[in-house]
Formats: structure tokens, C-alpha cells, sequence
């Protein structure tokens, strides 16, 4: 079962988003993320919020990177750029259903 970590966000520009995401990227997977994935809301009421997505193998990978993030001072650095240009919306942790 693997566990993702879902973020909706309003604003910055398309550039910016791209820019500070890639470095938020490098971050997650250097502690223990399989991947991360921005995406832009293109049609309904969401439209042009940013959805990232960060992709984990299983609940212990999400707490070992949970743990590990929480006291990388270049995870904090990061993660301060995408604030600095857009605003979180909401949060979710997603289990995925193997079928």
C-alpha cells in the first residue's frame, strides 16, 4: 500500500511553482520520497491552484521521511520557498487501495 502526501496551493506563477517545487523535490526524495509530482488545476471551481503530490512505498517510508524532513534545515528552506509564493489550501494523506 503506498501513502501520498497531497497539498493543494493558490498562487504563484507558473515559473515559480516550477522553480521551487523542483527544489522541494530534490529535498523529499533525498529523504526517503519516491517521487514528487506538481500538477495545475485546469477546470471547476479549483481552477489554477497547483496540486503536489509526494509519493511514499508504504506507512514506514512516510515516517521515516516525515521524521527525517522535520530536521533538514535544507527541507525547511525548501519548503519556505514554495510558501513564500503560494498558499496552502489543504492537506491530505492518501492510502492507495491495491486492487
Amino acid at each position: 500500500m503506498s501513502v501520498a502526501l497531497v497539498t493543494i496551493r493558490k498562487g504563484g506563477t507558473r515559473e515559480a511553482m516550477i522553480a521551487a517545487t523542483r527544489k522541494l523535490k530534490t529535498v523529499a526524495e533525498k529523504n526517503g520520497a519516491e517521487g514528487l509530482v506538481i500538477s495545475q488545476i485546469m477546470v471547476g471551481p479549483d481552477t489554477g491552484q497547483w496540486v503536489i503530490r509526494i509519493g511514499f512505498t508504504d506507512w514506514e517510508a512516510f515516517g521515516k521521511s516525515m521524521q527525517t524532513t522535520s530536521n533538514d534545515p535544507a527541507a525547511h528552506e525548501a519548503l519556505a520557498g514554495v510558501d513564500a509564493i503560494s498558499e496552502v489550501v489543504s492537506r491530505r494523506v492518501l492510502a492507495s487501495v491495491d486492487l
